[in-house]
């Protein structure tokens, strides 16, 4: 009895403190049962802002979207009209042929593979998914700088082709003229089978 007559006479002397206690009571109470709830909606709302954050960046990207698109469109148009296509061998081959009477070199055998080369084919360490490759065996002879031009005309000609292999020797055993023997492995991107 002695305790509850205390227990009142605190609660009429100080009714605001009490009811002050009895506030923290329930507010600690409240947070002990909702914590995790409260840390389960600070994270959505951090991965909520970060995905306005990247909308918001993708807004100002997209300025001038359609010219960019079309801009890409004129270059794939480009990129294919400067692929081989594996079907015609002889429009292949002449282009070979039409660098020879260029550049003083002197073409006695062209070979198209019947695959292309097997760095890029499916499964292969480089493969290639939009496009495929046509390898050709080629021998030729002239001189070192005729040869080495040539070489250096294949990188730079319209199409997209890549001397992959090779062999220099000398023709003229008995060193008389200035004539080598090449023979290469030229690999250029086609479309693809």
């Amino acid at each position: 009895m002695k305790t509850e007559n205390k227990f009142i006479r605190i609660l009429k002397d100080y009714p605001l403190a009490v009811l002050c206690f009895l506030v923290v009571l329930v507010c600690l109470a409240a947070i002990f049962l909702r914590g995790d709830a409260a840390v389960e909606l600070s994270l959505k709302e951090d991965d909520l802002n970060s995905r306005i954050r990247t909308i918001d960046k993708n807004v100002k990207s997209s300025k001038d979207l359609e010219s960019h698109v079309e801009e890409v469109k004129l270059l794939v148009d480009q990129l294919e009209a400067r692929l081989f296509d594996r079907d015609e061998r002889a429009v292949n081959i002449n282009f070979f042929y039409a660098l020879e009477d260029r550049l003083n070199v002197r073409i006695s055998n062209i070979g198209q593979m019947p695959t292309g080369d097997p760095v890029f084919a499916k499964g292969g360490p480089r493969a290639l998914k939009l496009h495929s490759t046509i390898a050709y065996n080629m021998s030729l002879s002239g001189s070192f700088d005729e040869i080495l031009i040539f070489m250096s005309e294949l990188y730079r000609v319209d199409r997209l082709i890549r001397v992959a292999d090779f062999q220099i020797s000398d023709s003229n055993r008995n060193g008389g003229q200035d004539t080598l023997d090449a023979r290469l492995r030229v690999v250029v991107l086609a479309e693809n089978d």
